[in-house]
């Protein structure tokens, strides 16, 4: 795929035109006189999206997207990262309508995965602040949309969604790591496990379990920034975990390679 290969030339650029590290304090300015890793706080992303889940067949895109966040590197200081993947998700839909295709499979199921009006934030607090090296715990919180429409029989009047699905508020735990391995260059590893309360209902196709237990998500990922080059790329796994009886299982993965400033 076009962008798994735009993936591997950005790598192979920003590692084979670095040079040692030196710290985040001291990364070399750009023309401007700012700091990349505290002020180039927007990133612009191409996208491929992935999402496999277990009564739906898989499906994927190409999209947009951008990410805001605030980075600092000393000791206490706060960072706060933000997306929110349903806009890029967007352009999916949109594209394909206009080519008179559908957004559905021919049997009329249908895998909603993603984020709603909020998106998805993540502060941190740095806990360990070294020149090369950052450690912060955080907090994960936001919204998402999820919902696996079923076709339970021929015709798309038999189609429903079952639990889990909804609109769900989320929070939870988080964690990045980030390492500067050059004068500009570091990489953010980073996890959250969110958990989540309903904040609405989806369409009359939707048969409610009472009681039925809040779905938890995982995300495990990794992002690569080069300030020198302004070039930045990543990978997200997110995946839904069914704590019922249903046994319903979804995960959605994001290559992304932009540019930042």
């Amino acid at each position: 795929m076009k962008i798994y290969r735009l993936a591997l030339i950005f790598l192979t650029l920003v590692i084979g035109g670095s040079a040692a590290a030196q710290s985040f304090e001291n990364m070399p300015e750009t023309r401007k006189g700012k700091n990349p890793f505290v002020h180039f706080n927007w990133e612009l992303y191409l996208r491929r999206t992935q999402v496999s889940s277990a009564f739906v067949p898989s499906y994927g895109g190409t999209t947009f997207n951008a990410k805001f966040r605030l980075d600092a590197f000393e000791k206490g200081d706060w960072r706060w990262h933000f997306e929110n993947p349903t806009l890029g998700d967007m352009f999916w839909v949109v594209g394909r309508l206009i080519k008179g295709k559908k957004t559905t499979n021919d049997d009329g199921s249908e895998q909603s995965f993603g984020s709603g009006f909020f998106g998805w934030h993540q502060v941190y607090w740095n806990v360990v602040a070294q020149e090369k090296l950052l450690i912060s715990p955080g907090i994960s919180f936001g919204d998402y949309i999820f919902a696996t429409q079923r076709a339970a029989g021929t015709t798309n009047s038999d189609k429903t969604i079952l639990d889990p699905a909804g609109y769900f508020f989320h929070a939870g735990p988080s964690l990045m790591v980030t390492k500067l391995f050059s004068e500009t260059l570091w990489v953010n590893a980073y996890t959250r496990y969110d958990l989540t309360t309903r904040a609405g209902k989806l369409s009359a196709n939707y048969l409610e379990t009472p009681g039925y237990k809040k779905p938890h998500f995982f995300a495990l990922g990794a992002s690569v920034q080069h300030g020198k080059s302004h070039l930045c790329g990543g990978i997200n796994y997110t995946h839904m975990i069914d704590r019922g009886a249903n046994k319903d299982s979804a995960s959605r993965i994001d290559v992304s390679v932009g540019f930042m400033f």
